[in-house]
């Protein structure tokens, strides 16, 4: 994503058969003239180093606010550049020490902000986050999967205000911060998990609550979503096995929204489920896991 009468800071290429041409230098300016340019000779896309995407995803978080205001961009491409944007900010923070997470909290609210506002459909979402899969980790995409899931969900079920329901994106987006502390080889296997490799797995959350509780930043509420979004109402979930009115609305709503996005999206060692499977396989298959008015609310959000 490209605004005019900007400097994106990076060097700019097109693509010719094979190769990559330089078409604009980073200390030149993207003009009107070069859009009316490109359009008239149909180039939809140009191509950057890869050394150079940190500073051009600042470039689109920065310019944010202008992209989501711009009338002539359709609404569900104003969409796909808000989940890019929030899967580079996930993918950036969470490969950086715990310790940075704070002084870039503000990126997060404003995310977080724009994903409040967003008007399309929970259906039209999935569809623009599956896409991002194939060129991102799934662990980031599916962060903000759940993060857009809980706001909707939430919106609906809930009469929480926005500062709350900023607190619920925030502990959405970071649910899964403790699977760094996990082995790679773990997250990844794509057979069957040994007893040991699964017990090691269910301490994701509260790995990732206890580093997120030091920083002294996140809310109970964000921090309770992160520790109980596998807890299950019949006791048979993780980490402290509580029960029904034992586990936070929210924490039962996050573990709707996990598992949905969970199966509704494509991984290394299998293909996504259909909407009507997903909801199937948790309605039968692990029937007593969810609160079923939270459960029936999320059914009618993806049009089930």
């Amino acid at each position: 994503m490209l605004l005019t009468n900007t400097l994106p800071g990076v060097s700019l290429f097109l693509k010719h058969n094979a190769n990559f041409v330089l078409y604009k230098a980073p200390d030149l300016p993207f003009t009107e003239h070069d859009k009316e340019r490109l359009i008239k000779n149909n180039v939809s896309q140009l191509y950057v180093y890869e050394r150079d995407l940190a500073d051009y995803n600042q470039y689109v978080e920065s310019n944010l606010a202008t992209i989501m205001s711009d009338v002539q961009l359709s609404p569900q491409k104003k969409q796909e550049v808000l989940c890019q944007a929030a899967v580079n900010y996930v993918e950036e923070i969470f490969s950086l020490p715990a310790k940075y997470i704070k002084e870039n909290l503000n990126r997060c609210i404003a995310l977080i902000q724009y994903i409040l506002n967003d008007k399309l459909s929970v259906t039209e979402l999935v569809n623009t986050l599956g896409n991002l899969v194939q060129h991102s980790s799934y662990t980031y995409v599916h962060s903000v999967q759940v993060s857009s899931y809980m706001i909707a969900l939430h919106s609906q079920a809930t009469t929480m205000d926005k500062d709350e329901l900023i607190d619920v994106g925030i502990g959405s987006l970071f649910h899964d911060y403790g699977k760094l502390y996990i082995p790679q080889s773990i997250l990844d296997k794509p057979d069957k998990l040994s007893p040991l490799e699964f017990y090691e797995i269910k301490k994701h959350s509260e790995y990732g609550y206890n580093a997120l509780k030091m920083l002294d930043t996140f809310s109970p509420l964000a921090l309770g979503i992160v520790k109980h979004h596998h807890e299950k109402m019949n006791g048979r979930g993780y980490p402290e096995g509580l029960h029904s009115d034992e586990i936070a609305r929210s924490s039962k709503m996050a573990a709707i929204c996990d598992v949905y996005s969970a199966l509704t999206t494509n991984r290394a060692y299998r293909q996504a489920l259909d909407k009507e499977a997903a909801l199937r396989i948790m309605h039968n298959e692990m029937e007593g896991s969810f609160d079923l008015y939270y459960l029936s609310t999320f059914v009618v959000l993806v049009g089930g």
